[in-house]
């Protein structure tokens, strides 16, 4: 058994102290209730999330760690994610997934990341007609655009990438025969020199 040893305090002061004792467990209680609540919505919001959009958004975070690195280039732009897009949609979010700037020569250029679990009929469905249209159009009026494509394994893992400049494709559907010379390393920056030989060849 512990015992603890409360000095009598006069009347007054215990009431004063009682009162403190309660007031820093009720900010206490709200705050650990505050972040429970939060933490359950994220986690139902993450829930309704389709599956499409949690393997793009995961696959995004890989290309921004391993293939776009921040050490060659800056981040002008991100697309919203699904959850803001869901309450208020953003119509910045109709363009490419990334707005990088090469910190080399300063150039920008947009990034459209797309995954894929493989090939289907010996063919690869890179995006909709009417994605395609529109990335062509920004590609240009505005500034350069490349579809970086993951297929095989898991959007943070996968097995093979491809980095395309938008302007070279003329279909949704694209064939391995096609892809073959855009195929680039896993797991590997990508350096600028490689982006501006692609878009000029």
């Amino acid at each position: 058994m512990i015992f603890v040893f409360i000095p009598s305090l006069p009347s007054f002061e215990c009431n004063h102290l009682f009162l403190f004792i309660n007031k820093i467990l009720g900010v206490t209680t709200m705050k650990l209730f505050d972040a429970v609540r939060s933490g359950a919505k994220k986690v139902t919001e993450e829930l309704k999330k389709p599956n499409s959009f949690r393997k793009g958004e995961k696959f995004e975070d890989y290309l921004r760690k391993y293939v776009f690195v921040k050490e060659q280039y800056k981040l002008v732009y991100h697309t919203p994610s699904y959850a803001q897009n869901k309450n208020d949609f953003v119509e910045s979010s109709l363009y490419p997934d990334f707005l990088f700037k090469d910190l080399v020569t300063g150039k920008e250029f947009y990034v459209e990341a797309k995954f894929r679990s493989g090939f289907f009929n010996n063919k690869l469905n890179c995006c909709k007609d009417y994605q395609l249209k529109r990335y062509l159009q920004i590609n240009k009026e505005k500034r350069p655009v490349f579809m970086a494509i993951g297929v095989g394994g898991s959007p943070t893992y996968p097995e093979q990438i491809f980095i395309i400049p938008v302007g070279s494709i003329k279909y949704t559907s694209l064939f391995p025969s096609f892809l073959k010379r855009f195929e680039y390393f896993v797991d590997t920056p990508v350096p600028p020199t490689h982006l501006w030989y692609l878009e000029n060849n």
